[in-house]
């Protein structure tokens, strides 16, 4: 799921709509907020895990400062969690939030592409092109007391560099122990991660974009569970971003 920039006010009564639908026990979250003056401040990860009752939260920055005006690259294994909260500095990345006690949090460095490319970008009328610089990627991995390990990512945007990247997540995760599962905004259509990575595609659907959905961009992906394992769900769109959440439930 990702979360884009909102005030407070329309995040919670967001994310209590999606929770009429769903109670979970884990949410992944891409494109989040700590400490932006365009989302009231506050941290993102840690107002979920309020709002749904999460005593574990993890945040993993990709940029200090805002996407799309001033930042720099975090090149550092940085993970925030409610035993070591973030600096009162602007970052954006991703999160997870987890009502299951949480063993270790990992993070792994994804780098970004060399150069960035025109997109097409979805409107409320019609599309447009414009040039987009990558970011520095990462994905966090949450290992769960369960034995189950989940990890949340937002891939680059660029071809054959998102395909590297995800690679990568899959190889790096399988050495861990338990049942894997690993979700977000992979930036791959046409169901293209589970080919890439050999996983079972456990949520299909279109997610993107969330007020007309056309596009496979999310995905929540695992090696050892298959789709006759889980009720998977696309949610309905709630304003709380261009992207529909989805989610499943082991049977």
């Amino acid at each position: 799921m990702a979360i884009p920039p909102n005030s407070g006010a329309t995040l919670y009564s967001a994310i209590k709509a999606l929770s009429n639908e769903v109670t979970s026990d884990v949410i992944a979250i891409q494109e989040v907020d700590v400490h932006q003056s365009r989302s009231g401040n506050g941290n993102q990860v840690k107002e979920i895990a309020e709002l749904i009752g999460a005593k574990y939260w993890a945040f993993a920055p990709s940029v200090f400062g805002t996407p799309g005006e001033k930042w720099e690259g975090v090149k550092e294994d940085l993970i925030f969690d409610h035993s070591n909260p973030p600096p009162n500095r602007e970052m954006y990345g991703i999160g997870i939030v987890s009502k299951v006690p949480v063993k270790k949090w990992h993070r792994i460095n994804l780098g970004k592409a060399p150069l960035g490319m025109p997109l097409l970008i979805a409107g409320e009328n019609r599309a447009r092109f414009i040039y987009v610089s990558d970011e520095p990627r990462s994905a966090l991995v949450a290992e769960l007391e369960n034995g189950i390990s989940v990890t949340t990512t937002h891939l680059s945007f660029v071809p054959i560099k998102n395909a590297m990247q995800l690679k990568k997540i899959t190889k790096w995760v399988e050495r861990l122990a338990g049942v894997h599962i690993v979700t977000g905004d992979f930036n791959l259509p046409w169901g293209l991660a589970p080919k890439i990575s050999g996983w079972h595609d456990l949520a299909k659907g279109a997610t993107y974009p969330s007020w007309k959905p056309s596009i496979e961009f999310d995905y929540i992906m695992s090696k050892e569970l298959s789709a006759s394992d889980v009720i998977p769900k696309i949610h309905n769109h709630h304003g709380i971003s261009d992207h529909l959440a989805s989610s499943i439930t082991i049977r």
